[in-house]
This record gives C-alpha cells, structure tokens and sequence, in this order.
C-alpha cells in the first residue's frame, strides 16, 4: 500500500569524518520528507561534530556509547523520530543525490530499500580483487541458505521502517549488521527491493573495514542466521511485524 507522505530521519555514524563531511552533507536532499539528519559520533578526535554543526545546524548529535559501526547505527535508530531511517557513510563512498530516490519507493509500499553495486547502472570504484570475491561468495552462499536472490546484502546504504528495524532486534557488531538485517527481513516477509548504487573511493582518511577480520564476521552471520532459522529460534516465535505485501525478490 502506497503512502503520500512519510518522514525520514537520515543517520550517518561518524568517527573522524570531519574532511569528508563537507563533500556529504551539503547534497543532502531538501525535501519535505526529510524530517531531521542524525550524527552518530564514535569519540571523533578531530572536528567531525564543529564541522556537521556548521553545514546542518539543526544537526541532531547522538554521541555513542558503544564502539563501532553497528552499535553507532543502532544509537542513531534510537534517538530517531521519522517513520523511515535512512542509513549512509559519512566518507564519501555513499551518494547523498540517491536519497530521494530511496524516499520514492518507500513511498510505494516498499518497507526496505537496499543500494546494490552489483545490478545494472551500479558499480563500485573502491574494491579489490579479494574483496569482490568475498562478497560474491557470500551473497552466493547466503541465497542458497536463505532462499533468496539478494544481489549485494553487504552493501551499507539502506532505508528501512524504524519499527520493523528495532522489531529485528539485531545484535552484531562491526560491519556484519546488514547481514543480519537482510536475513531477519527475508524471514519476516518484508517488502525488499535492491536499487543500483555507485560506490566511490573514500574521500580522505583511511576505512575502517578489516577484509579479514570483517568478512568472518559477515561469513559466519549468514550460517548463524540459517541455523536459526532452521532451528526455529525464540526469535521467529515472537510477534511479527509483517508486511502485508510481502518481500519482492
């Protein structure tokens, strides 16, 4: 069921970012959707939150308690207010003129957008060789396991529901929560659409993504996940907050 309006609030979790936020904030839509812009700042020891406040200056500050990506992500679903989250990086890599597009479909029906570098019109610039591979083996393994035809589930730009992201209650930590999210959406029937993404080169400083370290955790979630389902885990037996529409694969 198509909606006529909705409000989004766009977190982007930041740790040192304060020379890449001048290329971001400033191409982020002016649109009536856009109900407030969410900072989720990991102990920056540079500028990030002076230089966020100078260009947005309603600018909501969440400072994190934990550490890491997920954790920042997850601080930021808390602390928003729109009916729709819309998750970016701060360095660059993610294009702020692709929101707009995300708020259209939302506005279609469609409870999860997800960018994909891997369909047509999409592409990433910053990719190795081992890191290409890595991530088609597990989009490979993760469809075969969960029945689905996901394109590119680790891709970090995303609009979800607020209420159907906390009904997932995901917990995994570093860069293995979209993982974790595109499993627990599946299963709960939501309604998903994967869109093409163009990834650029981090713009200044350096990633924070570990291929080895990162890529077992993102591994080891899509078996984690299969198990529970198939195990029919406490989590399955709660309460769902399902889409009546259902997922479109």
């Amino acid at each position: 069921m198509s909606q006529s309006f909705l409000t989004v609030s766009i977190i982007i979790p930041t740790l040192n970012e304060a020379a890449n936020l001048p290329l971001v904030l400033p191409l982020l839509p002016d649109a009536p959707e856009v109900a407030e812009i969410v900072l989720v700042d990991g102990g920056s020891t540079d500028d990030t939150v002076a230089v966020a406040r100078s260009y947005v200056p309603h600018i909501l500050v969440v400072f994190q308690d934990g550490r890491g990506k997920s954790d920042a992500i997850r601080c930021g679903v808390q602390a928003a207010r729109g009916d729709y989250v819309l998750i970016m990086d701060a360095d660059g890599s993610h294009d702020p003129r692709d929101i707009s597009r995300y708020i259209e479909l939302a506005k279609s029906g469609y409870d999860l957008v997800k960018g994909s570098r891997y369909l047509p019109g999409g592409r990433s610039d910053d990719e190795s060789r081992l890191r290409r591979f890595l991530v088609w083996v597990t989009d490979t393994t993760a469809n075969l396991l969960w029945g689905s035809r996901f394109t590119d589930i680790v891709f970090g730009m995303f609009l979800i529901k607020r209420q159907y992201f906390l009904d997932l209650r995901l917990t995994c930590q570093g860069f293995a929560l979209e993982t974790q999210l595109m499993a627990r959406a599946k299963r709960r029937g939501y309604r998903t659409i994967e869109v093409p993404a163009i990834e650029t080169t981090r713009r200044s400083g350096s990633s924070h993504l570990s291929v080895v370290r990162d890529g077992w955790h993102i591994g080891s979630t899509v078996f984690v996940e299969f198990f529970h389902r198939l195990t029919r885990d406490a989590f399955l037996r709660q309460p769902q907050s399902v889409s009546p529409l259902g997922q479109k694969e």
